[in-house]
């Protein structure tokens, strides 16, 4: 045992020796210059795969068209790519597996390649018709729709909550309140953010805007509490029947006789 223990730690000495020696004979910059050379090779590469594009805010109309048509032009270019490639597994006989929770079959390789063309060809052709009036246009349509459709989700999203609280005018006063500060709150949280991310002016927005979001739950709460019993006392009372008056009886001209 004690012949063992001898030699495990004279192999462990030996070891270290070695490990050592090897670092005092090597050069004490080899690791930052290998350090260096990667990143430099990272940087090069990552510079080459994308390029410089300059700021959305900082373009021009005409630029931003000019990346709208070259996006679609490359999109449709990708389609025709994957339409070669249902091409050819259709000619080789593939079919595309059947998902057994699926109401239908899929389409066949040859159906799916015919639809990413009728796509492709789309998107060439609206890269052939774009102009500024038509997409400022299209722009401003797109956010009016989106718009409405914010306030349709967002109308029925408080129908659903408050219910007939909504019919109270100091309700809709407060929901008004709510929204003027939550827009203000969120837009100076938003501009601070794009400064810097650990502005504290960012962090003090959020603390106000949670304190908002308790105050006009709270404030809400107890107006649909006040609705409520509104409502109760006003509600008429259920009537009783009264009881019916017994009917008189009649009196045979005996019994009169008798009394």
């Amino acid at each position: 045992m004690g012949k063992t223990r001898r030699f495990a730690l004279t192999l462990g000495l030996s070891l270290a020796l070695c490990n050592s020696a090897g670092l005092a004979f090597a050069a004490p910059d080899d690791d930052d210059e290998a350090a260096d050379d990667k990143d430099q090779n990272k940087a090069s590469v990552s510079s080459e795969a994308r390029p410089e594009r300059t700021p959305a805010a900082e373009q021009s109309p005409e630029e931003r068209l000019a990346q709208r048509r070259e996006r679609l032009l490359s999109g449709a270019q990708r389609l025709r790519e994957r339409a070669a490639e249902m091409r050819k597994k259709a000619a080789a006989g593939e079919t595309p597996a059947a998902n057994p929770n699926a109401k239908r079959p899929p389409r066949s390789y040859a159906e799916q390649a015919q639809r990413l063309e009728e796509q492709a060809g789309k998107m060439e052709e609206r890269s052939k018709t774009l102009d500024l009036n038509t997409e400022s246009a299209r722009s401003g349509e797109r956010t009016a729709s989106s718009r409405a459709r914010r306030h349709q989700v967002r109308r029925v999203q408080l129908n659903r909550r408050w219910g007939d609280t909504l019919k109270d005018p100091e309700a809709i006063s407060e929901l008004k309140l709510h929204a003027e500060r939550t827009a203000k709150l969120k837009r100076i949280r938003a501009v601070a953010l794009k400064k810097s991310k650990d502005d504290p002016i960012a962090e003090r927005a959020s603390q106000l805007l949670a304190k908002e979001v308790a105050r006009h739950e709270s404030h809400m709460k107890e107006l649909q509490a006040k609705s409520v019993a509104s409502s109760v006392a006003n509600a008429p009372a259920a009537t009783t029947p009264a009881p019916t008056p017994a009917a008189p009886s009649e009196t045979t001209p005996a019994a009169e006789a008798t009394k």
